[in-house]
């Protein structure tokens, strides 16, 4: 299946008149798609929520018609594609709880003391607050910086400690993230100290924006490049940085630095939007199309995978339909689908050739393909057997992207797919070797013999995913 993220402007915007073609489009091509919905899209699904809003109900039917139950989130052991629908998803959303009270620390020690006096252990905060309030705050004062941390941590002094840092924090961190008009407050007082990329900065091709943000921090005085400043955020996390982390920091970092700034022009902005445009980007870069209606954030997240390798192919709505026309593999179609395999190995499609093992006169190549080959694969290994006269055509899914997984349901569609294409006369058979193949961890192949060659379906050795190889004669019949 081609892998498409939309944002969340897109998904919302499908309910429009114009964006008609775009929705039956999807409809009729949804089997070649997966389109995975992750928290990104109840971030901004939540905003409207109301038990009334008919609206609301119809954005998250279209959710659901869309990503069925493939849900994608970040865990606490990294990337995780998971089943589950978005109604099931949003009824854990709609009950959550407000965190904010976990930012007001003399709340947290009071709740201590309660929770531990059950237990027989009396008031601990006392002691804890204590530890805290012998070490400073590790926060210097400046004439250079006094307005600015005045802005931040009002209440904070020469002479504070790491309580009353700790106190302070909280309330930063809320208004920081949930005032609009704090967060831009913030972001100019950052400019009027200097921190701030020259205006024309928006013109910068994308490739160059990172470089340029490095010659800016240079000329700053930090002696950091940009990547490493937003490492500096890090730097008293004992974790380590999570991909994630890594990933959204830099891109809220590029907003804060001024470059191609959000405006969160409705009074309902905050930092927050930014926050999920991060997450969408992030997201989007494990997918094989990412579709964004906000030029910034196309923009944004062009910049971050340049820089990061993302090779996720970046679309506005308006040429959704003909960018993936283009890649799609319409089965229905195929009739000769020897030559078709064969005809992927071209010139302007060669991508690289590897050393033959010692001993061995084998030639083999990879060709990026110009579609996904029955919707799945792309990416074509063509291996030369000289002395056999013989030839191996291996179509693969390579991930360049953040992904390193497939979900049962790809694997389901793709063996559906060929099976369809190829034929499969025990069905019973099939359905059993398919759940195998998919859920359990058995080599299981599937092939077709033909005269002159074979095709088989197999696992990968190493990844555990689909491969598809043709094992063709090249012998040249005798007069």
């Amino acid at each position: 299946m081609i892998r498409v993220y939309l944002d969340w402007n897109v998904i919302s915007s499908l309910k429009r008149p114009d964006y008609k073609d775009i929705k039956d489009f999807i409809s009729k091509h949804k089997k070649y798609f997966l389109i995975p919905y992750t928290p990104a899209h109840f971030t901004d699904l939540m905003k409207s929520y109301n038990p009334d809003n008919e609206l609301f109900k119809e954005d998250l039917r279209t959710l659901e018609f869309l990503s069925d139950k493939h849900l994608l989130r970040w865990g606490k052991d990294g990337i995780e594609p998971l089943f589950g629908t978005p109604t099931e998803y949003f009824e854990g959303e709609k009950n959550k709880e407000d965190i904010s009270e976990l930012m007001d620390m003399e709340k947290v020690f009071k709740d201590l003391d309660e929770s531990l006096d059950e237990i027989g252990f009396g008031e601990m905060s006392g002691l804890m607050k204590s530890l805290y309030q012998s070490q400073p705050s590790g926060i210097e004062i400046t004439d250079e910086n006094r307005d600015i941390m005045k802005k931040m941590f009002p209440n904070l002094k020469p002479n504070s400690n790491m309580w009353d840092l700790m106190k302070e924090i909280g309330p930063f961190s809320q208004k920081l993230l949930k005032d609009g008009k704090y967060y831009k407050d913030f972001r100019n007082s950052l400019g009027e100290y200097g921190f701030k990329l020259e205006s024309n900065s928006g013109n910068w091709n994308y490739d160059e924006v990172i470089k340029n943000i490095d010659y800016f921090l240079l000329k700053q005085g930090t002696k950091m490049t940009f990547l490493e400043y937003v490492e500096t955020t890090f730097k008293h996390k004992k974790e380590p940085v999570n991909q994630y982390e890594y990933y959204t920091t830099a891109y809220l970092m590029l907003d804060i630095i001024g470059y191609k700034i959000d405006k969160l022009p409705k009074p309902t902005d905050n930092m927050q939007n930014i926050q999920a445009d991060g997450e969408h980007s992030f997201y989007g870069a494990h997918c094989d199309f990412f579709v964004a209606m906000d030029k910034k954030l196309r923009i944004k997240s062009e910049v971050l995978y340049n820089e990061f390798n993302v090779p996720t192919k970046i679309i506005e709505p308006n040429d959704l339909i003909s960018e993936l026309s283009k890649v799609i593999d319409d089965i229905d179609e195929k009739n000769d689908i020897l030559g078709e395999a064969i005809s992927f190995c071209q010139e302007d499609s060669f991508v690289e050739s590897y050393s033959s093992q010692e001993g061995s006169n084998t030639e083999t190549f990879a060709f990026k393909l110009p579609k996904f080959y029955f919707n799945y694969f792309n990416y074509v290994i063509c291996t030369i057997y000289p002395e056999i006269e013989g030839l191996v055509l291996t179509f693969r899914k390579a991930f360049k992207n953040y992904s390193r997984f497939i979900y049962y349901t790809e694997a389901e569609t793709l063996i559906d797919t060929i099976t369809r294409c190829f034929g499969y006369d025990d069905l019973q058979e099939l359905k059993i070797k398919k759940k195998e193949f998919v859920y359990e961890d058995k080599d299981i192949t599937f092939e077709w013999i033909f005269e002159g060659g074979f095709i088989r379906l197999e696992k990968e050795e190493n990844t555990r995913r689909p491969i598809l190889n043709y094992v063709l004669s090249i012998k040249k019949e005798k007069k």
